[in-house]
Parts: structure tokens; sequence; C-alpha cells
């Protein structure tokens, strides 16, 4: 648990040191660039925090692709949700090239050092968890807005929350139709298994680095048009990362 507790100040002091520099680079920035800048700093910032990871708890990252399916350069990403882990798991695995924006809950927008920062200014769009619906739609529908102008991967969490017991809830399709909306986009779906028995404080001190973490993709759809497209495409994606969790889990 010490351990554990000294890692995440240590992460904290090192986000924070990294936030000052980036503050000063995005006000001198071109305003079409300063979305850019901020995903360079989420991939420098998740790439420090994964190698502190392997150095003091040996964590490491598992990443399967069975049907060996290459993620499209420009698409919308789809996965289930544990923890806030997952979003780090995210930007490591989609890269720069793809500079993946989330929709991520508005409490996350202060208090996070360099995270929150990025959250605001880099293109993602922060809901509330119990905002009225037209306000979330019209912010899932701005960040897929700009995902179309700036070609970046707009990733969407249908469940609409983290699931604490780690059993895969319900995919709603309101916030993947806004964004397909926006623009037609290939669908990429991921599994993630593991965050949910370190997505608490206590949980995260206490068995952080003792618990597998693993990645599947699983299936890329191709573009889905209208709303019973949509629609067949969440049913199935939620049936093949179910099955994946499940196959992920018997392997342990």
């Amino acid at each position: 648990m010490f351990v554990n507790a000294a890692l995440v100040s240590i992460i904290i002091l090192t986000l924070a040191a990294m936030e000052f520099p980036l503050v000063i680079q995005y006000i001198f920035t071109p305003r079409q660039r300063r979305h850019q800048l901020c995903a360079e700093y989420e991939q420098a910032g998740t790439k420090i925090i994964f190698d502190l990871f392997r150095v003091f708890r040996g964590f490491w990252l598992t990443v399967t692709n069975p049907t060996r399916s290459k993620i499209p350069q420009h698409c919308m990403v789809i996965s289930n949700h544990q923890s806030l882990l997952d979003i780090l798991v995210l930007i490591s695995i989609l890269g720069i090239e793809r500079k993946p924006r989330f929709v991520a809950k508005k409490e996350l927008q202060f208090g996070v050092p360099l995270v929150s920062f990025t959250l605001r200014k880099g293109g993602h769009s922060l809901i509330r968890r119990h905002g009225a619906p037209i306000e979330t739609m019209k912010a899932i529908s701005t960040m897929a807005k700009t995902c179309a102008l700036e070609r970046f991967c707009p990733v969407i969490f249908p469940e609409g929350t983290r699931s604490r017991s780690g059993a895969l809830g319900t995919f709603h399709a309101a916030g993947v139709r806004k964004i397909l909306e926006a623009e037609e986009l290939p669908v990429a779906a991921i599994a993630i298994d593991g965050g949910w028995r370190v997505a608490t404080i206590r949980g995260f001190l206490r068995r952080f680095g003792k618990e597998p973490y693993r990645v599947e993709i699983v299936k890329i759809y191709d573009a889905p048009k209208g709303k019973h497209q949509i629609a067949a495409m969440l049913e199935d994606a939620q049936r093949e990362i179910g099955a994946s969790i499940a196959q992920m889990r018997a392997c342990e």
C-alpha cells in the first residue's frame, strides 16, 4: 500500500510539473494547433505514467488482437469502461496519429494536474453526470465536429458510466448516433478488463500491480448508416466485447 501511495504522489507531482510548460506553450501556440499540442502532452504524460507503473509495480498492459484487425487512422472507438485508467490505456493504444478525444465527466475539468487542462482545452467533451440530455448531446456534438474537422478519433464509452463490479452494462446509442451524425466513421470496438479491481482509491492502493490489465481489439465495423444500422452495430459490439471479457477472465 505504501509503494502505491508513493507512486500516486510521484505521478501527481510529475503531471503538475508538465502542466506549467504546457500552459505557456498553449498561450503562444496558434489556435489551430492547440488541440494537437494537448494531444502531444497527453501522449507524453501517459508514457511517463506507464513507465512509472512498470518500474515501481511491474505493471504491464497485455494487448491482444486475435483477428489482426488494423484500427483505422480516423475512426470512432467504443469500449467498455471500468476505471479512469481506461482513458490512459486507450491514449496509449491509439497513439498520437489518431489523437483520441474523449467524452468525460465534467467533474474532471478541475483538480487533476495536466489532465484537467487538456480535457478543458484539448477538444474533448465534458458532460455532467446527471446533466440535461440536451446539454449532453450538445457537448458531444461539438466534440464530434472538432474531430471531423481536425481528423481526430472520437472515443465514447456507451455504458455511460464505469462498471464498479466489472460486469458489462447496457450500451446506449444516443451519444454514438450524435457523433456519427457529424461524420460517417468506421467503428473500432475494444474490450478492456482489470480496471474495476483498482477503480477506487482504496482498491488502487491495495491491489494495483497485483492484478492483470488486459485489452483486446475486438472488431472493426464499417461506418454504420442510420439509426437501425447503428443500433445493430452496438448490439453486436456489446455481445462481442462481453465475450472477449469472459474469455480474458477464463485465462486468468
